[in-house]
This record gives C-alpha cells, sequence and structure tokens, in this order.
C-alpha cells in the first residue's frame, strides 16, 4: 500500500482494517504501517548537532569578549587614569571601552563569519559522509545578515560593565599606586 506525503498513516491503517474485517477471513490480515528505519533515527539525531554547535561557540565567544574587555580595562587602568587627568570625561572613558569592544565584534565578523561558513560546510560533507545523508549546503541568508547587528550589539551589552568600572575610576588613587 503506498500513500499520499503528508497522509495519517494511522487513520489509513484503521480504514484498512475495518475494510478487511468487513470480508469473511479478512480479521487474519492487519495493516500496521512499518517501523521506522534506524538511519532515519540516526538522521533525527543529526537534526540538533549544528545549532547545538553554533549555540556552544556563540556562548564561547560573548565569555572570551567580556573577558577580553574586562581584562584590558583592569590592565589599562593606568592608561585611562592619565587620560583621565589630561581632561578625558567620564562618558569619553565609556566610549573608549566602547570602542574596542566595537572593534572587537568587527574584527571577529570579518575573519569568524567566512571562516565559519567554510569550515561549517568542510565539516558537514564530512559528516554528511559518515551517515546516510545527502549533502546539500544550506544557505542562511537571515543568519548572515542578523549576524552582525547582533554581534555589535552583544559585544557594547558586554561592555557596559566595564564601561562603568572604567568610568568610575579614581584618577589620583590609580596614579599614586602606580
Amino acid at each position: 500500500v503506498a500513500l499520499r506525503p503528508g497522509a495519517n498513516v494511522q487513520a489509513v491503517a484503521r480504514r484498512l482494517d475495518a475494510a478487511a474485517a468487513a470480508i469473511p477471513g479478512g480479521r487474519a490480515f492487519k495493516f500496521t504501517p512499518p517501523p521506522a528505519l534506524p538511519d532515519v533515527q540516526v538522521i533525527k539525531d543529526l537534526e540538533l548537532l549544528p545549532l547545538a554547535l553554533s549555540a556552544f561557540l556563540a556562548l564561547l565567544a560573548i565569555g572570551a569578549v567580556g573577558h577580553a574587555l574586562s581584562i584590558a580595562v583592569h590592565r589599562r587602568r593606568h592608561d585611562l587614569a592619565v587620560l583621565r587627568a589630561l581632561g578625558m570625561s567620564r562618558l569619553q572613558t565609556r566610549m573608549v571601552v566602547a570602542t574596542q569592544a566595537s572593534v572587537l565584534a568587527v574584527i571577529g565578523l570579518v575573519f569568524g563569519v567566512p571562516l565559519g561558513v567554510a569550515l561549517g560546510r568542510s565539516i558537514w560533507r564530512v559528516v554528511a559522509g559518515f551517515t546516510p545523508l545527502a549533502y546539500h549546503p544550506p544557505l542562511a541568508v537571515w543568519a548572515l545578515l542578523l549576524i552582525g547587528p547582533v554581534a555589535l550589539l552583544a559585544a557594547n551589552v558586554l561592555a557596559a560593565w566595564p564601561e562603568h568600572h572604567a568610568a568610575r575610576l579614581r584618577t589620583g588613587q590609580v596614579l599614586r599606586t602606580e
């Protein structure tokens, strides 16, 4: 028995069972759908792999940018204190950290997106070769269009805490301890 794509297999089996029961001796025949192939389960298990990997890498990138900004403000507090002593305002100090966050995000995008697309396609080709999958590389247009603004926004949101600490540096105290 062949069904159209999208047909409810259980409903069709019930109707065929009812039709067979109406025939004398037809109760001996049961229409049951075939069991799912094990290869189908392998494909379903691999469905979330790219999404889980991209979520992990995004979390890793967010942690790295946050850590880099935090360490940069801590290590450069003397330079920021000198600039503050020369007349830089708190807002300008915050803008220094925001600029650093934006530059980190742009450099990450310039190198990360092309390398990520190339490496991701290569790795997925290898994974598709080991499993019963046909390799058809997707083109995630929306993801490629949104990654830039989202990365810049995330970097500047992550910069809020280091910006706050940079703007609240006590110039005299920092310069005295150096």
